[in-house]
């Protein structure tokens, strides 16, 4: 994968996984409170696993230079983010 073709990576997995927690907003604020224990599992899990892809996103937006190491520890965090995300996603009913 190029080093565009990555950029791209990254940024459609950080919008996917901002459309899965605002779909868990929203379903928070209707008052669909009633998660499974589950899924509960999941998104605690989902939001460790991305906290570092948000993280990176938050400072590159904020024009804060993001140094090697942040980039490369992205290799790894994405596509764990991506899966974390899905597996959310399939618990929402």
């Amino acid at each position: 994968m190029s080093q565009h073709e990555f950029a791209e990576y990254v940024e459609q997995v950080f919008r996917y996984h901002n459309q899965i927690v605002n779909e868990l907003i929203e379903r928070s604020a209707m008052g669909d409170n009633e998660e499974s224990d589950e899924l509960a599992k999941e998104e605690a899990h989902m939001l460790e696993a991305c906290a570092s892809l948000n993280e990176f996103v938050s400072q590159s937006m904020a024009g804060l230079d993001t140094n090697f190491r942040a980039k490369m520890q992205l290799v790894d965090a994405v596509p764990e983010c991506e899966a974390a995300t899905r597996r959310v996603e399939d618990l929402l009913p």
